[in-house]
């Protein structure tokens, strides 16, 4: 197996340009089988001489093309040992795994490998991940955005060097690959679902791209490529700017990505859409980029509304104005809270002494009667003492449509409703509020306010102690 044409020369220059691989590193090459992966396992395992690599490589049948698909894992393993490599072949059923995700099974294939791909990476302790990207793809995904609506940072096309995932190919045409593995006696496998005009990439490839090539000449590719390579160059210093822009004005943790507001639109607009362009990348990183007109309804309908404004965004995820700040999160089935528990009728019967999880709320409440010199009040909103002889069992449910109380210390009784909005508690986790009753009445606003009728007297020398743990927290003592 030998070469001396260009795709060499060009994977060579990549590397050295965005200092890619460094002599020595452990490189694990996700390698399906067709031209492109195949040539990059060929050229990287040819760099001995000039870059010395430990090399892995890596497979995964995704069993949607039944022998064909297992003929590529065969293949590549075969591959593999003629060129004395470590090889991991996976099969995963993808149809089976991904049924309930809401994406086509190749949508779908494509999550499920990255994320493989990156864990025998980790198991290996790689430090680097190569993939076959070539400059058709370049070409293909920027005509794919300029069609669904991108900006700057969609447009500027798949970086060279994506966290571990470093592409050698990206700047090589796939004539030059195919032509590779031919002067290098390797015949690779095809894929026939490439074929399927019903996925918008192969209408770029097959239709879009020739079309274009015969109306403007076949320099047209490289006059889109050159445009890519400008805009990357563009945003690669917005980036920058959005990166710094963005950990200022959000944070992320808990599944969510809460950006403030008042920071958010006192930037020029590039930046504004820049921020949640990347809040979105942090919720959802191995999904493609906000659209245009998705990006423009966050900022205009949420960003810019009242309270309680949202929007439904693709993959189920939601953006709702919570007073000053703009959250985006997964969004969950109708009906259930963050555990996945129901928050409507159902009603959950407390003993005391004793304890119940409460569904949908992620807590736990736990009761018992204490005497005078275990009432320690002033502890926080989630430990309450109220009165010993309310009627029991207590029962435990989420607050119905005009449903009223007495907050201690108001003057009369008000909507729960109402309350929460006072208290600025954001809708979703008004969703997550419990009532704690007794014969029907209103004993506490869980974590929040003791119903007045229920305040401990100075004559009591006895009280119903209420704590509320977090399910993290909760150990089950006393």
């Amino acid at each position: 197996m030998r070469d001396e044409g260009g795709l060499r020369g060009k994977a060579l220059d990549t590397i050295k340009r965005y200092r890619m691989l460094s002599p020595g590193d452990r490189v694990v090459v996700g390698v399906s089988g067709g031209a492109d992966s195949v040539a990059l396992l060929l050229f990287l395992s040819g760099l001995s001489g000039t870059i010395p690599l430990d090399l892995h490589v890596f497979h995964l049948d995704h069993m949607l093309r039944g022998p064909q698909s297992a003929g590529d894992a065969e293949f590549t393993g075969c591959l593999a040992e003629e060129l004395g490599l470590p090889a991991r072949l996976e099969a995963v059923d993808v149809r089976e795994v991904t049924s309930d995700w809401g994406r086509s099974p190749e949508d779908a294939a494509r999550m499920v490998r990255i994320g493989r791909l990156l864990d025998y990476a980790r198991e290996v302790e790689a430090d680097a991940v190569a993939s076959g990207h070539t400059a058709d793809d370049q070409v293909e995904t920027f005509l794919m955005r300029v069609i669904q609506g991108a900006g700057l940072t969609g447009l500027g096309g798949i970086s060279p060097v994506s966290g571990l995932i470093v592409r050698p190919l990206i700047n090589v045409w796939r004539w030059e690959v195919e032509e590779y593995c031919s002067r290098m006696n390797v015949v690779p496998r095809r894929d026939s679902s490439n074929l399927d005009r019903k996925y918008l990439r192969n209408r770029i490839r097959l239709d879009l791209i020739p079309y274009l090539v015969d109306k403007y000449g076949s320099g047209v590719k490289e006059v889109i490529w050159r445009e890519v390579e400008s805009l990357a160059v563009d945003r690669e210093f917005i980036e920058r700017q959005v990166a710094d822009a963005f950990d200022r004005a959000a944070e992320v943790g808990g599944g969510e990505v809460r950006i403030e507001i008042e920071a958010l639109m006192s930037l020029p607009e590039s930046l504004r859409r820049g921020i949640v362009r990347k809040g979105w990348a942090r919720l959802m990183p191995f999904e493609s980029n906000l659209s245009w007109r998705h990006i423009a309804d966050i900022l205009e309908k949420v960003a810019g509304g009242a309270t309680g404004a949202r929007l439904d965004l693709p993959r189920r995820v939601e953006v709702e104005r919570e007073y000053g700040q703009l959250v985006l999160r997964r969004s969950l089935p109708r009906g259930e809270g963050r555990d996945g528990g129901a928050n409507d009728d159902v009603v959950i019967h407390v003993p005391v002494p004793g304890s119940a999880r409460l569904p949908g709320a992620g807590m736990t409440l736990q009761a018992s009667f204490v005497g005078a010199g275990e009432m320690e009040l002033d502890q926080g909103p989630l430990v309450e003492f109220v009165r010993s002889d309310l009627a029991l069992p207590l029962e435990v449910r989420a607050p119905r449509p005009g449903e009223r109380f007495h907050p201690l210390g108001s003057p009369g009784r008000r909507k729960v409703s109402d309350f929460l909005i006072d208290m600025k508690v954001p809708r979703r986790r008004r969703r997550e509020c419990r009532l704690v009753l007794s014969g029907g009445e209103v004993v506490w606003l869980a974590g929040y306010r003791l119903d007045e009728r229920f305040r401990l007297r100075p004559t009591d020398s006895k009280a119903l102690r209420l704590i509320l743990y977090r399910d993290r927290e909760y150990d089950g003592s006393g």
